[in-house]
């Protein structure tokens, strides 16, 4: 059999965009119903800005100009599907899917470029863009980009950032002037919705500068512009660095440059951490992310901070203060081995230009988020959506460019398949993990034992599993079930030892609001009423949003209070609806306050009241099915 891949139909580009779409929906199509989870809550779920939105772009402006695009798509799932996860799901397997077809056409036209057209066989031409899309849009690493709903956020960015370079290649290689046009004008459409989608597309212009340098200059002009990006980026590092570290010169320069302390102010997330620590954390930060791409296996949704830092220590609210140096041992020989791979990609510029494109792409996607711009966790799993490319490119590169020289075609075709066949099972299978929250953050915790907010929220879904085997009669197993969430919440909470020889402890808001519903589940009301009781007095330290949530779950324990006594019952819903006004107060945009309002105005007979909540409820959540049935029961009565 000689070394020629089948054209016949497989090759045609349509073939190949049919594959891409089976794959997707082999991987992603059981998703459907995977819950909300972790900031999906406050950037989706409770958000009022989504919920109350009224389809001006000011709104969305003033509470996230530079992500307003994600946040448009956001409003619009909600005007369609309001809080129903299914329609967020296949909008974010649409923008994979769509992330795919962008890679497609990246490939298809970087190997016609001058540098790639005479190197490349017509094979490879043909099969390099379909296993880079393949690798990419199959791998498990992607799965937060994908299945976590507010991550939508990365994978939008990064489908307008492959846009802009597909388009970016095409316009280059046209020479029809129309279609330069059309292409260029493509071209900055999509870095334009790039840019309002998050901020690590800011890098965008300076990847158009590689594409060109690499794939559309001469050798020599190559390395002549390389040296140049290379220092200026190298420089401003530096400068910041030395800024980070000279408390004086930090202060020399802000009075008389105030514009850089803007420029300081809106390039870290948090001032709990330098630029150095955080650029020490993350030089093996980065390797994690490259050892996850090849071995997936330690891969979960909320990794520990505390032991990735460098000469860290702990303190309350999970912020860390560190003293790190970059100089320390384990960042300096993590940095060496990131030198070695930049160092590959500037040797590797004549012969495999491909492979310093992938390098130099993979650091230059992290830059934003894995330098020294300080982020209060650092590491997350969705921030390597885009720079996975980099690595993608690499391995199609081996498959289909290397190892045919090295094995047979047949060798070659059973290795490819059994990878992605890998790669897609992976994936189908931690998709089917995300389907049940209790088993992700079960995993969660074997995986960081010690991360405070893995047991707070696996203690919370095992407290939504409790309440579902209530309400279908499987009490044991339910007291089972809540009972292992107060397990769960206890390890959340952090115990000090003060010098004097006392002990105090750290609760988080979260946690203690988890404890009171999962006694109240068991129906131990007096230890949930001293949770809320000993929060609420520490009042300084709650948000409105928080305070609201405790005021609520009071008001439903003296809601149960009172349907279990006869002679008190009329005392405690009076009771009941003081919380819940007062929770309203607060927050005026609690919707569980309304309801619960509603309800307890029924009981108290005042239905006029009860519906006209009820009707307040259903202009901003129309699919609530419960509150349907009571106004519809109430307003036939009356």
């Amino acid at each position: 059999m000689n070394n020629n891949w089948d054209f016949n139909y497989l090759s045609k580009w349509y073939i190949q965009v049919l594959g891409l779409a089976i794959v997707i929906v082999f991987t992603y199509g059981h998703t459907l119903d995977v819950p909300f989870y972790l900031d999906d809550f406050s950037s989706i779920r409770e958000n009022y800005i989504i919920y109350n939105w009224q389809g001006t772009l000011a709104e969305l402006w003033n509470f996230s100009a530079l992500r307003i695009i994600g946040y448009v798509s956001f409003a619009l799932n909600y005007q369609v599907h309001q809080f129903q996860v299914a329609g967020y799901h296949v909008i974010n397997i649409t923008i994979h899917f769509l992330a795919g077809l962008a890679i497609l056409g990246l490939l298809r036209g970087l190997v016609r470029t001058p540098t790639l057209d005479n190197v490349l066989s017509a094979e490879a031409k043909c099969w390099l863009p379909f296993v880079v899309a393949l690798i990419f849009v199959l791998h498990p690493l992607q799965i937060q980009g994908v299945t976590y709903i507010v991550q939508r956020l990365a994978s939008l960015a990064a489908l307008f950032y492959l846009a802009t370079m597909a388009c970016f290649v095409q316009a280059r290689l046209s020479s029809n002037k129309l279609a330069k046009f059309g292409w260029g004008l493509a071209c900055s459409l999509f870095i334009l919705l790039a840019f309002f989608t998050k901020q690590n597309t800011i890098t965008l212009p300076i990847a158009l500068l590689l594409i060109e340098l690499i794939f559309l200059q001469s050798y020599q002009i190559r390395v002549r512009g390389l040296k140049i990006l290379g220092g200026l980026g190298l420089g401003i590092i530096i400068f910041w660095l030395v800024l980070d570290q000279n408390s004086a010169m930090q202060k020399l320069v802000f009075e008389n440059m105030p514009f850089l302390q803007t420029v300081d102010n809106l390039t870290r997330e948090t001032t709990s951490i330098s630029r150095t620590a955080y650029l020490a954390t993350q030089m093996s930060v980065l390797w994690i992310y490259i050892s996850l791409f090849f071995w997936s296996e330690s891969s979960h949704i909320d990794y520990d901070n505390k032991i990735l830092m460098v000469n860290s220590f702990f303190s309350d609210n999970e912020n860390y203060q560190f003293i790190a140096r970059l100089m320390d041992s384990e960042p300096i020989f993590a940095l060496i081995g990131h030198l070695l791979l930049l160092g590959l990609a500037i040797y590797s510029l004549r012969r495999f230009a491909l492979v310093s494109f992938a390098i130099l792409f993979y650091y230059l996607a992290h830059i934003i988020e894995s330098s020294i711009l300080p982020i209060r966790d650092v590491i997350f799993e969705h921030r390597t959506y885009l720079p996975n490319l980099g690595l993608a490119m690499l391995s199609g590169w081996l498959l289909v460019v290397q190892l045919p020289r090295w094995l047979t075609l047949k060798k070659v075709i059973a290795f490819t398949i059994i990878l992605l066949l890998f790669l897609g099972s992976t994936t189908w299978s931690r998709n089917q993990m995300w389907r049940n929250p209790v088993e992700l953050w079960q995993h969660n915790v074997e995986q960081s034992p010690n991360k405070q907010r893995g047991w707070i929220i696996l203690g919370k879904h095992l407290i939504i599993k409790g309440k579902q085997e209530q309400r279908q009669g499987l009490t044991e197993q339910s007291k089972i079930t809540l009972n292992k969430s107060i397990e769960a919440l206890n390890k959340a909470i952090i115990e000090t030892r003060n010098p004097n020889g006392t002990k105090s402890i750290s609760v988080t808001t979260e946690t203690a609001i988890n404890l009171v519903v999962a006694h109240k589940s068991l129906g131990q009301y007096g230890k949930a009423l001293q949770w809320i009781d000993n929060s609420l007095a520490a009042k300084r330290n709650l948000r409105p949003f928080d305070q609201a949530k405790f005021l609520v779950n009071k008001g439903n324990i003296l809601f149960e209070l009172g349907r279990k006594s006869k002679k008190d019952a009329y005392n405690y819903y009076n009771q009941a609806e003081v919380s819940y006004r007062q929770a309203l107060k607060v927050y005026p945009q609690n919707l569980k306050a309304r309801i619960n309002l509603a309800s307890i105005l029924e009981v108290l007979g005042r239905p006029d009241e009860a519906i006209k909540f009820y009707q307040q409820v259903l202009t901003i959540n129309p699919s609530n099915a419960y509150v349907k049935k009571n106004l519809q029961r109430l307003l036939s009565k009356k």
